[in-house]
């Protein structure tokens, strides 16, 4: 990118950076501050929604506690109660009048019924249900559960409930209701005295019945926000109510449930359908249901999303075209000079060093240019002097130790092959032979410093079937090297003495099982090899000593010398050594391309 528009672009990001940072914090803020103002809000209303419902309910639970005590219901019942026929209508018609005197005033209550084995006193429908299928419903468990005490039934299907059929397909608006049950023994007062029903006396049970506008009619309208969902949950998840008609009755076994109603009441973040939602909820003590309303918290913060979004164009509209102008104003003093002492470096770069600049300022920049025409003709004296030297030199010294043989080796190996030929091997002689003239071959080519790693590893690979034969093949060497690093330029002869050493010197005390290990993969900028052997390792003070000037170890020195000066000193080898477990040799090169 040119210097003119990195300035510009500075100048945007200064511009827009802490306009975008002020933004996203006032957002963020405003976003938290707004809603926890609506938690706060909503579990107030959720509460006093609660409380309302609740002392409704505990009035009709109250009352249905004083009627255990009604002295026209105790006369009704106690004995074997009335008998069919007119009797049973008569009965009928002063039970509806006992239970109104006691739920009429309530209009949360839909109906208020008297079951017995015989008859269902004080039902409104005109399709009564048959008073024998209710003893075997889960109406009847519960208030003979109950043992007198109250007992809340959750939101049912009123037709199968009461196993009536016919009304299945039937639009009736009392199709799902919720129930409160209590088995009735019925008592009386006489001057201070509980008068209570003969043993045999049957016990009829109050069946109360609401529908869910008990819970809607209120929850519907007092919470404001679009999106929002109320419900209201039974302990095992039935739905008492819900903002969705069509989920009545229905069961959500839901974790986000347990852990509400585990909490009783207040505010906590959950995830329901796989949308994180803000739920405000309350326990009932009278119940013991769980109200909740669920608020998707995008719905608080689109209106402060949009102000701000406002906020940042009419701010930062204006704010960056001035900053445009004042980039290009700028940028049109400092790109020319900076434009001419590019075009010089590149021409020094390309050997011209008698490359000089035009100077026509007094500024930084100028001063820069003069620097810069002053450095470039102290650097043509001294390139002469010292640059080439220099490099004769280090040329000189690569060479040096890259052709430096091992008289020994050569004789060993002659030696070896002599016995052979005495003894008639001659296949294993060939194949010496062979190795060895690839080997010197290879070896006495000093034209070139650098060679692929695959001939390399060709050579290496001849110098272990020589090597092998010598020590009577109590060692074997595995190659782990990556295919792609068989293509890449490596210092010569650089493994070679690596191997020599471990096989010399880390199994000289074995008779066999002896195993080199030679890694090669690339890691990032550098190629990193690795020869391991299982020998008998290096002592720790003989191990500082390995890589030092006065170490005898010329091998290890001359590879390691060779790599700093091709590559720089950050390159070269590691040693890592376990006595009696063997030793790991690390030498690191850079990768081809990379700085």
């Amino acid at each position: 990118m040119r210097l003119k528009n990195k300035l510009v672009l500075s100048y945007i990001v200064l511009i827009t950076l802490p306009l975008a940072i002020l933004g996203l914090g006032y957002y963020y803020a405003s976003k938290e501050i707004m809603l926890k103002l609506a938690r706060d809000n909503v579990s107030e209303i959720v509460l006093k929604n609660n409380q309302i419902i609740n002392e409704r309910l505990k009035i009709i639970q109250d009352n249905s506690l004083s009627l255990m005590v009604e002295c026209q219901l105790y006369q009704i019942f106690d004995g074997h109660g009335p008998a069919g026929g007119q009797q049973l209508l008569a009965t009928n018609k002063k039970v509806t009048e006992i239970l109104g005197r006691y739920f009429s005033q309530s209009a949360d209550l839909y109906s208020a019924e008297l079951v017995t084995q015989a008859f269902v006193y004080g039902s409104k429908n005109k399709n009564t249900y048959p008073p024998d299928h209710f003893y075997s419903s889960e109406l009847y468990r519960a208030a003979a559960g109950g043992k007198g005490r109250i007992a809340w039934v959750p939101t049912y299907d009123y037709t199968r409930m009461h196993a009536l059929p016919e009304l299945a397909g039937s639009n009736i608006d009392y199709r799902y209701v919720f129930s409160a049950v209590r088995q009735i023994n019925p008592s009386c007062v006489r001057n201070d005295v509980i008068v209570r029903a003969n043993p045999g006396s049957e016990k009829p049970v109050l069946v109360m019945n609401f529908k869910d506008d008990v819970y809607a009619n209120i929850f519907r309208g007092s919470i404001p926000i679009q999106g929002s969902v109320f419900l209201v949950a039974s302990e095992n998840g039935t739905m008492i109510s819900h903002q969705d008609k069509t989920r009545l009755g229905t069961v959500e076994s839901a974790a986000w449930l347990e852990e509400l109603r585990s909490k009783g009441s207040g505010t906590a973040y959950v995830t329901v359908g796989g949308k994180r939602m803000i739920a405000c909820f309350a326990l009932s003590p009278v119940t013991n249901w769980l109200s909740v309303v669920l608020i998707p918290p995008g719905a608080l913060t689109h209106d402060i999303a949009d102000t701000i979004l406002f906020f940042i164009m009419a701010l930062g509209t204006p704010l960056l075209a001035l900053s445009l102008i004042f980039a290009y104003v700028i940028s049109a003093r400092i790109s020319s000079p900076v434009s001419k002492l590019l075009l010089a470096i590149k021409r020094v770069g390309g050997g011209d060093f008698n490359a000089q600049i035009k100077v026509e300022g007094r500024d930084e920049l100028g001063h820069v240019l003069l620097k810069f025409n002053s450095m470039n003709e102290q650097v043509r004296e001294l390139i002469h002097e010292n640059y080439v030297v220099k490099l004769r030199e280090r040329e000189t010294e690569i060479l040096a130790l890259n052709i430096q043989l091992n008289p020994h080796f050569l004789y060993n190996t002659l030696n070896i092959i002599n016995w052979m030929a005495v003894y008639g091997e001659k296949e294993q002689v060939s194949n010496m032979l062979i190795s060895l003239s690839r080997m010197l071959h290879y070896t006495t080519d000093n034209r070139r410093d650098l060679m692929l790693l695959r001939e390399d590893i060709a050579w290496l690979q001849d110098y272990i079937v020589i090597m092998a034969n010598r020590f009577e093949h109590k060692f074997r060497v595995d190659f782990d090297i990556e295919a792609e690093l068989l293509e890449v330029s490596v210092p010569k002869l650089f493994l070679q003495p690596l191997v020599e050493n471990a096989i010399i010197h880390g199994f000289r005390n074995m008779e066999s099982g002896g195993l080199i290990t030679i890694y090669g993969q690339r890691q990032g900028d550098d190629i990193r090899f690795c020869v391991e052997d299982n020998g008998s390792g290096i002592e720790p003070e003989r191990l500082e000593q390995l890589l030092k000037a006065e170490s005898p170890n010329i091998g290890l020195k001359n590879v390691d010398k060779r790599i700093k000066l091709l590559y720089g000193s950050k390159h070269g080898i590691e040693i890592e050594s376990v006595p009696e477990f063997g030793t790991r040799v690390k030498l690191v090169i850079p990768y081809p391309g990379s700085e």
